[in-house]
């Protein structure tokens, strides 16, 4: 989280102070300026002339009280830019560390249950920091390129990493299922993954929905309940309105069962697909 506490000791803020300033000084220079400027075009008699100089002067009055508007804006200007500087920064961060634990996870025939909680664990906490740090950016180009990393964090190694969950080899590891009647399961599953009617982007899930709810495979293990982060990580990495943001620019929409067919079998919450509220 952006653990930013609000200045409770000062509640008159520094911008506050700033901008009052700005209007008083700004007031009088423009007031001042205005009614030389009048007086001289008017024409009036009066004892002290004015001259072209007053004029001169009070056109110069209205510059000072602009330069200090322009100034007051450059200031803030300033601030903002360093602010996002500081999140984008450690934005980057996060999806350094996302990196890193994902080369970190066990895939195809090393896929271990064990590892896969450990990193999904890993990666639902470093979600919600970066969340918070992406939220708390203004729209600008800092902003473009954070959402720019992320995406290349997303498909260029998360979704392959959750592709290539082998479901055979964490069932080899956790369940004690006879190999003959595992690899029947695994032929039977394999078979209708494969029909004609199955688009192919759907193919590796409909093989491991067919291998995970087979009579004999079922009987003996179930990955419902064992992934233990499960709710979370599907809720920042796989749902699709929550994703919206971080996709914009892109075609891609998000669907579970293309991007990690385990995780898709292994039960997640409704809320966690959900629009969030």
């Amino acid at each position: 989280m952006l653990l930013e506490k609000p200045n409770l000791k000062r509640p008159i803020s520094l911008d506050l102070v700033g901008m009052v300033c700005i209007v008083v000084i700004t007031t009088a220079y423009v007031t001042y300026g205005a009614c030389v400027i009048f007086g001289v075009l008017s024409g009036y008699d009066s004892s002290p002339q004015i001259t072209f100089l007053d004029l001169i002067n009070g056109i110069a009055q209205i510059a000072t009280a602009l330069a200090f508007i322009l100034a007051y804006v450059q200031f803030r200007k300033n601030r903002i830019q360093q602010r996002q500087a500081i999140i984008a920064k450690e934005a980057e961060s996060q999806l350094e560390k996302m990196i890193s634990v994902i080369c970190d996870m066990e895939v195809g025939e090393n896929s271990d249950l064990k590892n896969l909680n450990k990193s999904l664990a890993l990666l639902s906490n470093l979600a919600t920091n970066f969340d918070e740090l992406f939220k708390a950016m203004n729209e600008d180009i800092q902003k473009g390129i954070v959402r720019m990393q992320w995406q290349d964090m997303y498909f260029n190694y998360l979704t392959h990493a959750l592709s290539d969950i082998d479901p055979v080899a964490i069932l080899k590891k956790e369940a004690s299922i006879d190999e003959a009647v595992l690899e029947e399961a695994v032929s039977e599953a394999k078979r209708e993954s494969e029909s004609e009617n199955i688009l192919p982007v759907f193919k590796d899930y409909v093989f491991t929905e067919k291998l995970l709810n087979h009579p004999d495979i079922k009987e003996a293990y179930s990955l419902i309940g064992k992934i233990d982060s499960l709710d979370m990580f599907v809720s920042h990495y796989l749902n699709d309105h929550n994703l919206n943001d971080l996709l914009y620019g892109l075609l891609s929409r998000i669907d579970i069962r293309v991007r990690a067919p385990l995780l898709a079998v292994s039960g997640p919450s409704d809320w966690a697909l959900e629009k969030s509220a």
